[in-house]
């Protein structure tokens, strides 16, 4: 039997409890719900797969491009969801955002440009760059999945594709950077997550396989620091006025946005270096006297 059909068995460990994500999931959804959705995208797999390979066709991410396989996981995971769930409904407008909409809200379940909340899904085989047809404010669900595309291997000795994770989040238009469809091009303008969406999401991971733990926690901590180094001077900033009389040294105003921010102090230690550096030339701290610090009356 070939390797990449056998059927990826969901280890239910990788469920989050609902006590410990960032924000409570919306429109009633539970991590269970989510660990129901994996399982059945890879039972999805596998049977398609098994009837490809009996009457001898290619495994299913070989007969379609990368777009077309991303998108056939996004609306398996929309099924799904819109199944399990009395709260959404699939949105009936071809193309239309969110995918998922309030149950109720639109006739007939149809919105091209919802704006009454809902869920926007989005597979992926990235663990970043996640990318949408325009910056929107909304819930979106990322289901990152791993394909085993290894020349070197024969079709048939592949591993089967699994989920790695699903990621939901509430993000703001400020969460994405947008890049204009440039001239004479037929492709439309893209909107990409910027690293401070790529945190909420990987902050809010409802389902983590085990065996990605170790990555997603890697990720997850290096979306935090460079989502904390966007706005670096403010934070370094924030600690002088909460200190407006103190003389400090740098090693004091990292101690304290560490403990601030969760973060571990080497990580950021050139970083908060630099933000007292810019904030004594744009005279907001002044060096009293060499490697010491204070806000400036």
């Amino acid at each position: 039997m070939p390797r990449f059909i056998e059927l990826v068995q969901t280890d239910a460990a990788g469920t989050r409890d609902p006590a410990d994500l960032p924000v409570e999931l919306p429109y009633h959804l539970a991590p269970r719900d989510i660990l129901r959705c994996v399982e059945d995208l890879h039972q999805l797999l596998h049977d398609l797969n098994t009837q490809l390979d009996d009457k001898g066709y290619e495994r299913l991410e070989e007969l379609l491009d990368p777009a077309g396989f991303s998108g056939l996981m996004s609306r398996a995971v929309v099924d799904n969801i819109h199944r399990q769930s009395r709260a959404l409904d699939r949105n009936e407008y071809h193309n239309g955002y969110p995918d998922l909409v309030p149950h109720g809200v639109y006739p007939q379940n149809k919105a091209q440009h919802g704006d009454r909340g809902g869920l926007e899904v989005k597979a992926s085989r990235y663990d970043g760059s996640w990318q949408s047809h325009g910056p929107r404010a909304g819930w979106f669900c990322v289901v990152q999945f791993e394909i085993d595309d290894d020349e070197d291997k024969a079709l048939k000795d592949r591993e089967p594709t699994r989920i790695r994770a699903v990621m939901i989040a509430e993000l703001t238009k400020d969460d994405w950077s947008w890049q204009p469809a440039k001239e004479d091009r037929i492709r439309s303008g893209t909107a990409s997550v910027k690293v401070t969406g790529r945190y909420k999401l990987r902050a809010g991971a409802v389902w983590v396989d085990p065996d990605y733990e170790d990555e997603h926690q890697r990720l997850l901590s290096r979306a935090k620091l460079e989502s904390w180094a966007e706005s670096r001077d403010e934070a370094v900033l924030a600690y002088f006025t909460t200190h407006p009389d103190d003389e400090v040294k740098k090693q004091d105003v990292i101690d304290w946005l560490a403990a601030e921010h969760g973060l571990e102090s080497d990580d950021i230690k050139g970083r908060v270096g630099t933000g007292i550096t810019n904030l004594v030339k744009t005279g907001q701290v002044e060096r009293v006297k060499p490697g010491v610090f204070q806000l400036t009356p």
